[in-house]
């Protein structure tokens, strides 16, 4: 696939869950706000912010890209902690404006990627080298797993099926790059088995629940006969 339409997929895909997205901010209340989230010690307010500075990182990049000008993501750790906790103090109202802006800003300065800067390479926020296309691929990532974070009635079932199966894919090719996969077979309906650490064991379940698991370590939904092991942070 040439870079351009693999910049034109992601951007399709980027704006088809920034719309699911949408869905769901629309139907949340400020007493929803305070709720917690499947991200440990954060509320809605700390996920729908994180979700509006990210977009704004990841369109530092976006312009990199574009422009050949290098840009880090975020200014330093300390200063991306710290927007997140400020920026959670702030009323609902506020915070959705603040996720539909930057996810509209980055929209739109990654439509320059269509052409020549989808293929250039820049390099993300852990230090890994990715090309413009594959930022576009990282804002969906994060769009995707922090709606599913909300716990407000979306879940993996909802994404792109194609993007949950791929997504899946990758992250047993991650652990299992690892060294320190468990001897399992995953199982997902639908799909081909998935085999780590050489395989043992089947785990069972529908791709969304099995990448459940393998993002935010809930098994809930797999069938197995064995207890399923915390899998690595997501990287």
């Amino acid at each position: 696939m040439s870079t351009a339409h693999r910049a034109a997929d992601n951007l399709a895909l980027l704006s088809a869950e920034d719309a699911r997205l949408g869905a769901t901010l629309d139907r949340l209340t400020e007493q929803d706000a305070d709720r917690d989230t499947l991200c440990a010690g954060w509320s809605r307010r700390h996920v729908l912010t994180h979700l509006a500075r990210n977009a704004e990182a990841l369109g530092n990049l976006v312009d990199w890209a574009v422009d050949g000008q290098e840009r880090d993501a975020y200014s330093s750790e300390q200063s991306r902690r710290d927007d997140i906790e400020v920026g959670a103090q702030r009323s609902l109202k506020q915070i959705v404006a603040d996720v539909r802006t930057t996810a509209q800003d980055f929209r739109a300065q990654a439509e320059g990627l269509r052409g020549p800067a989808g293929a250039a390479v820049v390099r993300s926020r852990t230090g890994n080298d990715v090309t413009g296309a594959q930022v576009v691929a990282m804002r969906t990532l994060e769009v995707v797993f922090h709606h599913v974070d909300l716990l407000a009635d979306y879940t993996f079932e909802d994404a792109d099926p194609e993007w949950v199966a791929r997504t899946l894919r990758r992250g047993v090719r991650t652990w299992e790059g690892s060294g320190s996969a468990p001897a399992l077979t995953l199982q997902p309906r639908g799909l081909d088995p998935m085999a780590l650490g050489g395989g043992g064991p089947e785990a069972i379940g529908s791709p969304g629940a099995m990448l459940l698991w393998l993002a935010r370590g809930n098994g809930q939904g797999l069938q197995t006969e064995v207890d399923l092991p915390v899998p690595p942070a997501w990287a």
